[in-house]
This record gives C-alpha cells, structure tokens and sequence, in this order.
C-alpha cells in the first residue's frame, strides 16, 4: 500500500491517472511473458492477441466487442508502451492543473472520460477506415489514441503554460504537445493506414471536448437565462463577495472567453479558492 500512494503521489495524486499508467504496464508485462511462454511452448502468441487487440475486421469484432475496450491499454512492443506512459504521466498531470478549478472527483472523472472516449474514437475510426477497404487482417492496439486526446485538450485549453525541458529550458505545453502529437504520427507512417486514422480519432475528440462550449454556444440563445444573483451583486458592490460567488465569478470568465483570458493573479486565486472550498467540503 506503501508503494501505491508513493506512486498516486508521483502522479500528481491522482487514482485516475495513477490507475491507468498501471494498468497499462501490468497488461504490457502480462502479454510479453505470456508471449515469452507460448513461443517456448511452440505456440502462436498471435491468437492470445486476437483476444485483446482491435480487429480490422467487422466480423470479428463483432465476435469479440469488448476489444474496443481492451486495445487502449495493450502494448506488445516496449518502445511503444514506453511512450504511450510517458506521454500519458505528463500530459496526464498537465489535465489535472487545467481543470483546478474543478472539484477532485470532477478532475478524475474529467481525465477518465477523455482518456476512454478518445479511446473509443480511435477504435470506431478505425473500424470505419477498415471498412472502405484499409488494413485488411490487421489489428489495432495501444493507448495512443487516448493519449493524443489527453495532448489535444491540453494544448487548446493551457496553450501558453511553460514547463521546463531538460538541456532546452522553457517551452510552452502547445509546442510540446504539437511536437509529441507529430512524433506519434509519424511513427505509425510504416503501419496501416487505419492505425493513422485511429490517432486523428483520438486527436478529434479532444479537439471536441475542448471546444465544445464554443461550438453549442449558439445552441444557449434557445435555453432560459440563467437569473442573476442578486445577493452576489450586492456582496461583490460592498467588497464581501463570498468564495463560492468569486469562484463562479472566474469560473463564468473561463467559459465565455477560455482560461487564457485570466491574469496570473486571477490564476493564483482560482487555484486558492478551488483547494479551500475542497478542504470546507471534506
């Protein structure tokens, strides 16, 4: 239990974040031995793969469904689990300071949501691109896809963040995701051409997810308005806004005009508010 929360610690204290680099490594240690096994025992590892992988063919997905689950933590090659984890670990914890105005289990549940449907993305783009005719008795595996998603929420959301990179200094997160996205790309440029759809899949849904209250926001002149606080109007006019009030003040400026749109002073006190209405709520 020890090495548990030292590692949720490592993670930036997430369970989400923390569970998902975990299962990613044991599912990975798991098929190389089991793989290490049947080719001692002259068997084909590729059948115990067919069980985890997404299969290109629609018949055989239908008979094995769950591989649209299944394929977002299966790596069989090391450089690629290697990646897919290193990617997720930071951009995993550059999700989480995004969305620090936002409670610890809608944080958790934030970065579960976009790491599965990016996920699923993938997986249903590449069924399609199977369909009209790609990758023909190929199979698809890997967290890339969700991963790409996690790259793009982050990159639209906190663009000019500056993280420090060792033996390059200070560059903004948009860069490096750009640059880690690019790599990804490339990297499948000697696979099948569904396996790259599957990575614009992931790409897509997180650029929906980050751009979603702009895109429906025409959609808001059809619903009621909101009726306006009276009582945080008259604490804001006598300098007593309340915590809760302020918050919601940042809050609705983060909604209309994006997180960028806040001063670093604005900044540091989203990020007080937020820790001290979570420990009143504890």
């Amino acid at each position: 239990m020890d090495f548990i929360d030292r590692f949720r610690r490592l993670c930036g204290g997430s369970t989400v974040l923390s569970t998902l680099i975990g299962v990613n490594i044991v599912i990975g240690v798991i098929l190389w031995t089991t793989s290490a096994v049947m080719r001692m025992t002259h068997h084909d590892p590729t059948q115990f793969a067919m069980f985890m992988a997404l299969p290109s063919s629609f018949a055989e997905f239908i008979r094995h469904p769950w591989t649209l689950a299944t394929y977002m933590v299966t790596q069989f090659s090391l450089l690629h689990l290697l990646f897919n984890v290193l990617w997720l670990y930071w951009f995993g914890q550059f999700m989480l300071i995004s969305t620090a105005e936002m409670s610890n289990r809608s944080r958790e549940r934030n970065l579960l949501m976009i790491y599965a449907g990016g996920g699923l993305a993938g997986g249903m783009a590449y069924i399609l691109a199977s369909l009209c005719g790609a990758s023909a008795g190929a199979y698809l595996c890997g967290a890339s896809a969700s991963v790409l998603a996690i790259m793009s929420v982050v990159a639209l959301k906190m663009p000019d963040y500056e993280i420090t990179l060792f033996l390059i200094g200070r560059v903004k997160v948009k860069w490096f995701a750009i640059i880690c996205i690019l790599i990804t790309l490339i990297g499948t440029g000697g696979a099948s051409a569904a396996g790259s759809v599957a990575h614009l899949g992931g790409i897509a849904f997180g650029v929906f997810h980050s751009l979603r209250d702009k895109i429906t926001r025409p959609l808001s002149l059809f619903t009621p308005r909101k009726k306006m606080n009276v009582k945080a109007m008259v604490k804001a006019s006598q300098g007593r806004l309340s915590d809760s009030d302020r918050l919601d003040e940042l809050l609705d400026k983060i909604r209309l005009s994006g997180f960028d749109s806040l001063t670093e002073r604005e900044r540091k006190e989203l990020n007080a508010l937020s820790a001290r209405l979570r420990q009143e709520n504890k």
